[in-house]
């Protein structure tokens, strides 16, 4: 049998430590919030804490400029990256892909998807994308109708997760309160959301 010398093996155990690191990097989900911001009642911020003990590494960011950074900058260390946007926050997502981000993938959950469309123009460079979406969402700007024509849109790219969970009605229909944020039943969401990352 051929035997290594001491600097082979030496060399050989640091390409296959990288390799390890690498294949175990943990998958990076860039969380952006709606309208509110990074107030502790919004969807991403209230279940960052539950993506991450799916062992997930999480940001919460609303600048697309950061979006496209931090993508780059996980990727460059070998890390998948999925960005997730909740209602206004898909069109941080937008922005970002348009500016260069390529994530793995992207989660739009209530999302204003109509201004997705008209950022990017065309689904060119939209990764595999997840759409989650409640059926009795009453917000004018995030209809149920407004995700099926995104997911026609999309040429295959985007699957479509309904939830139909059941709630009290609220003042605000596009707030967070209501069944477009998934007030308090983000149980179904939320694991739709860790599937789809660690798929990719």
């Amino acid at each position: 049998m051929r035997r290594l010398g001491t600097v082979a093996v030496v060399v050989l155990s640091i390409i296959l430590g990288s390799q390890s690191a690498f294949a175990q990097a943990r998958p990076l989900a860039i969380l952006m919030p709606g309208a509110g911001g990074a107030s502790p009642i919004d969807f991403m911020v209230r279940n960052e804490d539950r993506i991450r003990a799916a062992g997930i590494e999480t940001v919460v960011t609303t600048s697309p400029a950061q979006a496209v950074s931090l993508t780059k900058a996980a990727q460059a260390k070998g890390q998948k990256v999925v960005i997730a946007g909740m209602s206004r926050g898909a069109r941080d997502i937008a922005q970002a892909l348009a500016s260069g981000a390529r994530p793995s993938g992207v989660i739009f959950v209530s999302g204003v998807l109509g201004a997705v469309m008209s950022s990017l123009g065309s689904p060119a460079a939209l990764p595999p994308t997840l759409v989650i979406h409640h059926r009795r969402d009453e917000c004018d700007r995030t209809s149920p109708a407004s995700a099926q024509r995104f997911v026609g849109w999309s040429g295959g790219k985007a699957s479509l997760r309904w939830i139909d969970n059941t709630g009290a009605p609220v003042p605000n229909p596009c707030g967070p309160r209501g069944a477009h944020g998934f007030f308090l039943q983000d149980g179904p969401a939320v694991s739709a959301m860790i599937g789809f990352i660690r798929a990719r």
